[in-house]
């Protein structure tokens, strides 16, 4: 079914403007996160043999130490994910502000994906001529 103009050029801005968003709000709150990572966590997750000796080296300075924050915040948001690392009680050493903070970056990075996908997925299915 065809969109009218209105309604495709409405939700291409919407579109736009949740990605550029999304620009500026997922890597700002991601550093940040992975510069105030409890050493406590460090501590006790971030060794052998949870990870391994390369994975410690490289992970341990920026910017590959983002990978090490995204883990934290997939293996709270899907504990399912920790088959290899075994971190999955990791939460239990955490804060509680540090917790909260990785739910908001794990489910807003999802909420935009979703957004920006779904509506570029309509935009060009809704041309489509049957």
């Amino acid at each position: 079914m065809p969109i009218t103009k209105e309604t495709g050029e409405f939700l291409g801005l919407v579109m736009m403007f949740t990605a550029m968003g999304g620009f500026l709000w997922l890597p700002t709150i991601w550093s940040l996160l992975t510069f105030l990572t409890p050493k406590k966590l460090l501590d006790t997750y971030f060794k052998e043999p949870h990870f391994t000796q390369g994975e410690l080296i490289f992970m341990s300075r920026f910017p590959l130490s983002l990978l090490r924050t995204g883990m934290f915040c997939w293996v709270i948001l899907f504990p399912c994910l920790d088959r290899k690392r075994n971190i999955r009680n990791c939460y239990e050493v955490m804060p509680t502000w540090y917790r909260l903070s990785l739910n908001i970056l794990g489910i807003s990075a999802i909420l935009i994906a979703a957004v920006v996908f779904g509506i570029m997925l309509f935009l060009l299915t809704s041309h489509i001529a049957k």
